[in-house]
């Protein structure tokens, strides 16, 4: 997709000696394929990767397990049973960052390997300035974090709803960001404001310094690095770069006045009463019964679509219902709605 020139895969057979540590980038010759690889591509289910490798699950699991731990791979946004490489540019300086700071002290990545990868990466996608494909969080995730890695002094977000799995919610992005000794100020809207991802989101940013705030209505979809680059999206998902002109000048003015007339967020759940909360599998049940597809139930309770649709054949199975229409029809009976 992007490019790149062509691979050779070193045997996944070869046992502890095929794993010997050529920490170019800071991982095993194996891993590194298998990120490069995933490079190649936005998203890639398990089995896709397997057959393009010629290799077991149980064998690519590993090897992708480790990469998740050390942030380099992160679950895509837009297929809940996809996978995708988290930027180079964003997640290497972010290992590197990590072994220094180890007691140890070992496995660091080579700073001009990593700069070669990231080059490499960036001439390959070359896509920094076209706009994003219509309606993909991952692209727009993909995006963000490679402006994020060129921040010098602040970065604002306006964030008008949630989307499990986006750069806004994103512990990478985020600490990228203040990594580099730079602002980050988000602002959210407020109808999400009760999702438990989102608070513990919300605690986890004031812990760093960087606290969101919050207004009832956040207008536009947006974030402005340094005040230099703004990105803006419309209603599709698809999103336009903004470098210079009136409305990146139009964004920085709407930026600043939405943030000055903002409150942080953990006020404004203190001025709120708490509400009860229905445990979360009636909550589906009810969303099902209004009509609400797995997609809007998942954003309307903060939980993957994966989940969503365990709990929905969890539930079914409990109800002994062949349909969700009758699993409704039952749960109604017994009074669950």
């Amino acid at each position: 997709m992007y490019g790149y020139a062509p691979l050779q895969f070193h045997d996944f057979s070869r046992g502890q000696a095929g794993m010997e540590r050529e920490r170019a980038i800071g991982l095993d010759r194996q891993t590194e394929f298998v990120y490069r690889m995933l490079l190649r591509r936005r998203r890639w289910r398990m089995p896709e990767l397997c057959g393009v490798l010629d290799v077991s699950e149980e064998s690519l699991g590993r090897i992708i397990e480790g990469l998740r731990e050390e942030g380099l791979v992160a679950a895509s946004a837009d297929d809940d049973q996809a996978m995708r490489a988290v930027e180079p540019s964003l997640a290497l300086p972010a290992l590197a960052t990590r072994r220094f700071q180890d007691a140890q002290g070992s496995g660091l990545p080579g700073a001009v390997a990593v700069e070669r990868l990231i080059a490499l990466h960036e001439r390959a996608a070359d896509r920094i300035a076209e706009p994003v494909e219509t309606g993909s969080v991952d692209e727009a995730s993909a995006l963000v974090e490679r402006l994020a890695t060129t921040v010098r002094r602040e970065v604002v977000m306006l964030v008008p709803e949630h989307c499990p799995g986006s750069f806004e919610f994103s512990r990478h992005v985020a600490d990228a960001v203040l990594r580099r000794d730079a602002t980050l100020r988000q602002v959210w809207g407020a109808s999400f404001l009760h999702l438990p991802a989102v608070v513990e989101h919300a605690r986890w940013l004031g812990g760093q310094g960087a606290a969101p705030c919050t207004l009832p209505h956040v207008p536009t979809r947006a974030v402005v690095i340094d005040g230099a680059v703004g990105v803006l999206f419309d209603e599709s998902g698809g999103a336009r770069v903004l470098r210079g002109g009136t409305a990146l000048d139009s964004l920085k003015k709407l930026a600043r006045r939405l943030w000055d007339s903002s409150m942080e967020v953990r006020q404004a759940l203190s001025s709120v009463p708490a509400q009860p909360t229905r445990p979360r599998r009636e909550q589906i049940l009810r969303l099902l019964a209004d009509g609400l597809t797995d997609d809007a139930i998942a954003r309307r309770i903060g939980v993957s679509v994966r989940t969503v649709r365990n709990d929905v054949a969890s539930t079914m199975l409990g109800l002994d219902a062949r349909s969700r229409f009758q699993a409704g029809v039952r749960a109604a009976q017994m009074g669950l709605l």
